[in-house]
């Protein structure tokens, strides 16, 4: 008697790129988890540009014998701690690991400051003295990471995922269906960035996009947006409706995490990805005032990047953007900050074979 059967096997592909004469600020991670090892492990990391680096944090730094900036250090001191963390198999939870890891950093910061103030800082009294009024302004100098980290389990065919920030999580499902679980925490802040450089033109009609993005009013905007990372109110409640999860060592990270699970059933790939690898917006998705048409160009920018990943794996994919955002110089097809971004993606996916069996 002939049974037939099939086995799905996982296949992985990691990019990782930054633009020539820049230091990668992203990090990646794939490991084994699980009790037994037979889990996957997956996680992409993006150091953010920090707002204002400390002095006893730039001390440290220049000792070290690589060059990091502060984006580097943090995205690195998550990545080792998930690394160390997952192969001790203390934590059976992606949000346990991010928290963990989180906290992590927040010892690393101690060790240097003393305590997570502005006080600790030791910033020069020019820097301290407009910040002082308001000891949440901590998180202009704490050196921040977001990350999204994923756990396969092939026996449940199961994937868990723990996420903060502006990475995100693509599921591209056989009949070409995408699905990226996670909300967009930053999309508002992000848009109002864009919307006042758009304003901006009115003052500056000779400028493009790319440098109307550079004026001292988007970098002011963009320096206070760091406020919202664990946000706490003046009264030090978390409010997580109106703030940003970032790994940056403060304990109100974990009101800030998002969770979720999803079946892997007919899917064909998940990646996680830092933002520099997502397809940007375009002019019209980003302006328009019509919030169905935002959504449907949205909807119809995420079905293109799965498909074009699905076809072309994830080089191919990088490639492709490459192309696009060098053609795009100024800026006005798509608004962004940066013409080309630390762009990194960890791949998984299934390739399938089928067997047949005598009993």
């Amino acid at each position: 008697m002939l049974i037939q059967s099939s086995v799905r096997y996982p296949v992985i592909e990691v990019v990782s790129q930054t633009p020539a004469g820049r230091l990668n600020e992203d990090t990646w991670l794939v490991m084994q988890g699980g009790p037994l090892g037979e889990r996957i492990v997956l996680a992409a990391i993006d150091g953010a540009t920090t707002r204002l680096t400390p002095p006893p944090l730039q001390r440290y730094l220049d000792t070290l014998p690589i060059r990091l900036t502060p984006a580097a250090y943090s995205a690195r001191v998550i990545r080792d701690s998930l690394a160390r963390l997952c192969a001790e198999g203390l934590f059976d939870d992606p949000r346990a690991l991010l928290v963990e890891a989180n906290a992590d950093l927040g010892r690393a910061l101690i060790s240097l400051f003393g305590s997570l103030t502005l006080e600790g800082m030791c910033f020069p009294e020019d820097v301290y003295a407009p910040l002082a009024h308001d000891p949440r302004l901590v998180r202009l100098g704490l050196p921040v990471s977001v990350a999204t980290l994923a756990e396969y389990d092939p026996a449940a065919h199961e994937l868990q995922y723990a996420h903060v920030g502006d990475t995100l999580l693509l599921i591209v499902y056989e009949d070409g269906r995408v699905n990226i679980p996670m909300r967009a925490e930053d999309a508002v802040m992000d848009s109002d960035l864009k919307r006042t450089a758009l304003r901006l033109r009115e003052y500056y009609p000779d400028l493009s996009m790319r440098e109307l993005l550079q004026q001292p009013e988007i970098r002011t905007m963009n320096l206070h947006n760091a406020l919202h990372h664990n946000y706490v109110d003046e009264h030090g409640l978390p409010q997580p409706g109106q703030g940003i999860g970032a790994l940056n060592g403060l304990p109100e990270l974990r009101y800030f995490v998002q969770t979720g699970r999803v079946s892997m059933e007919r899917v064909r790939l998940v990646c996680a990805m830092t933002d520099g690898l997502e397809w940007p917006a375009s002019a019209q998705e980003v302006f328009t005032d019509d919030p169905d048409e935002a959504k449907k160009l949205q909807r119809d920018r995420r079905l293109f990047m799965g498909a074009q990943i699905a076809d072309l794996g994830l080089r191919g994919y990088l490639s492709l953007l490459r192309q696009a955002e060098a053609a795009d110089a100024d800026h006005e097809r798509y608004p962004r900050m940066k013409t080309h971004d630390d762009a990194t993606g960890v791949l998984l996916g299934w390739t399938g074979v089928a067997y047949q069996t005598v009993v």
